[in-house]
């Protein structure tokens, strides 16, 4: 049985109803309980820039108007690259693995195809549970 592609892309990332594959990675769908977005970088990045421009403002009695305008920049510009910056964090339950670090709209991209993958491996689970429980021999003995 050939397995669904839910994403795929120029990078190497391809998510199937079983695996996330990435160049460097493989991670089986089914143990997994706990898909998320890291957002450390952009943590990072917000302390970093808010400082800078803090920085800026302070001493800006000291500074050449062009010095306090290339930390405010550089500020944004760390801000910037902090905000667009993600990871796609999976796992159990608080013992989440990286798995892949980029950009925060494709790292969603993938976590939604992820997701998508889940649901579909659980519906999948569940209808053939379903078909056993229908197919069950009446004169066995136990719960239905």
């Amino acid at each position: 049985m050939k397995d669904r592609i839910f994403y795929r892309d120029q990078r190497g990332v391809v998510v199937t109803q079983r695996y996330v594959r990435t160049r460097h990675k493989d991670q089986a769908l089914a143990p997994i309980t706990s898909v998320r977005i890291g957002r450390d970088a952009f943590y990072l990045a917000l302390a970093c820039g808010a400082g800078l421009a803090l920085f800026a403002w302070a001493f800006g009695d000291l500074l050449f108007f062009a010095e306090q305008v290339g930390l405010a920049g550089f500020a944004v510009v760390v801000l910037a690259a902090g905000y667009s910056l993600a990871t796609l964090e999976m796992g159990t339950h608080l013992h989440e693995k990286r798995m892949l670090v980029g950009d925060y709209w494709s790292v969603r991209r993938i976590r939604d195809a992820v997701m998508d993958a889940r649901r579909d491996l659980t519906d999948r689970m569940d209808e053939g549970e379903g078909h056993r429980a229908m197919h069950r021999n009446p004169d066995d003995d136990g719960p239905v």
